[in-house]
């Protein structure tokens, strides 16, 4: 038996899997993505679109595909931007995330309709945002280059520390949420220094994030795919807002004014 696809710019299969019988199911936001369950796709443009469904007749793939279906048929995709439900499971998101990043397609975490950030339509005011952004990220990539030539022997003396006195990986990555929901590796050391009193330390590798135009010196916690799922929608506003490594040094523990607006009350860029 074949089950005829939906037509798309993407050449989707017809999966023998796709004959078991499906139970139809309704799903909350809060609800992660179960085995049964599966992505309909849509391509708009250079965008990939990824949605969760429980509805058998909007499925373009299966959940419970393996990481390696999943990179084969992903590499076939013209898309360079590929949004990713927020309502799929944490394994489930890591895995397309990796994906995306060997295949370089940059991924963004897709809110859904209720919870997305409230933007500004006054063109005005966005102009003047984006002078600010660029005068804001010159002075992130001048303030990162000298911090990290000044700090290179820090650096150094703690890759040895990690290397010889913790045998652990000099560096290790996370995926964090940065601007407008686009997902990125977030760098620190891969010991924990914390039984040094070294912990601040640990993020120093970040400036290179700052470099990448990832994080910027100041600005909001970034937060990770599991924290992300435990804001509130209130909180999300300040996706718009570039994590920054002052804020990560201190924890995570700022209030929702440190982590979004300066002591002025406007909102970092």
């Amino acid at each position: 038996m074949v089950i005829e696809q939906k037509p798309t710019s993407v050449n989707f299969a017809s999966y023998v899997d796709l004959e078991k019988p499906i139970k139809e199911k309704t799903f909350t936001d809060n609800n992660s993505c179960n085995d049964d369950l599966g992505y309909k796709i849509k391509l708009k443009d250079e965008k990939l679109l990824v949605n969760l469904t429980c509805k058998r007749q909007h499925m373009h793939l299966l959940s419970n595909r393996s990481e390696a279906f999943l990179a084969d048929w992903l590499q076939f995709s013209p898309a360079t931007i590929v949004q990713i439900d927020s309502r799929i499971e944490l394994e489930k998101l890591e895995i397309w995330a990796n994906q995306c990043k060997r295949l370089k397609k940059t991924a963004f975490l897709r809110l859904s309709k209720k919870e997305k950030c409230y933007k500004n339509p006054n063109k005005t005011s966005n102009n003047f945002n984006r002078l600010n952004w660029v005068i804001k990220r010159c002075l992130d990539i001048f303030g990162a280059l000298i911090l990290i030539v000044i700090l290179a022997p820090v650096f150094i003396a703690l890759a040895l520390l990690i290397k010889i006195y913790f045998h652990q990986p000099i560096l290790k990555t996370q995926w964090c949420i940065g601007k407008r929901g686009k997902l990125f590796c977030i760098y620190q050391f891969g010991a924990n220094l914390r039984e040094l009193n070294l912990n601040g330390l640990s993020k120093l590798p970040q400036l290179f994030n700052v470099l990448k135009g990832d994080m910027s010196l100041v600005g909001r916690f970034p937060w990770s795919l599991a924290q992300m799922r435990k804001i509130s929608l209130s909180e999300q506003q300040f996706l718009d807002v570039s994590p920054g490594i002052a804020a990560s040094i201190k924890g995570g523990k700022q209030s929702r004014r440190e982590q979004g607006m300066g002591n002025n009350g406007k909102r970092y860029l």
